[in-house]
């Protein structure tokens, strides 16, 4: 069990609408980005105008995660993290496999010593200092669902561009 936090942790699911509101977050630093010289990760435009598929994608990981399966190449969960007053702090999405853009370095899966992927995690910039600690918060769900699936560790991967200054 995660260490008790200010935030409620909830499932993510397709009624909600929270495959629109991790693009919400998304959106929501794109001007933080730019302000420290990365704009290069998401660009400087409107998320849904620059990546079309983006919704496709927060969608299918939703759905996915609304399956509930167990642990297989279809396992998906996707959490959102609210403030005491209600306000929307972060979202995470765990998956079975890696990205396709990590495979130069992580495979899709190792049979031999498997993993969850943690594919996102995003605050909500608009939500200030109410959000801090939520991303933690998530990260100690994510421990909690990778035991529950069955699987010892936890891969992530980090944007490299800016010099590194995301990942220092």
């Amino acid at each position: 069990m995660p260490p008790s936090t200010p935030f409620t942790i909830r499932p993510a699911t397709i009624a909600a609408s929270d495959h629109e509101l991790l693009i919400d977050f998304q959106q929501s630093q794109i001007a933080w980005l730019s302000s420290v010289g990365s704009s290069d990760q998401w660009g400087t435009g409107v998320i849904r105008e620059t990546n079309p598929r983006v919704s496709d994608t927060t969608r299918a990981w939703i759905e996915r995660s609304e399956h509930k399966a167990p642990w297989s190449s279809e396992w998906c969960r996707a959490f959102v993290a609210e403030t005491s007053s209600g306000t929307p702090a972060a979202g995470m999405v765990l998956e079975s496999k890696s990205n396709n853009y990590t495979r130069d370095i992580l495979p899709e899966q190792d049979p031999g010593d498997p993993f969850v992927y943690l594919a996102y995690l995003i605050s909500n910039r608009n939500a200030g200092s109410e959000a801090k600690g939520a991303g933690a918060a998530l990260i100690a769900l994510a421990r909690e669902q990778t035991l529950a699936a069955g699987v010892k560790r936890i891969c992530v991967d980090c944007w490299a561009g800016n010099h590194r200054h995301l990942v220092k």
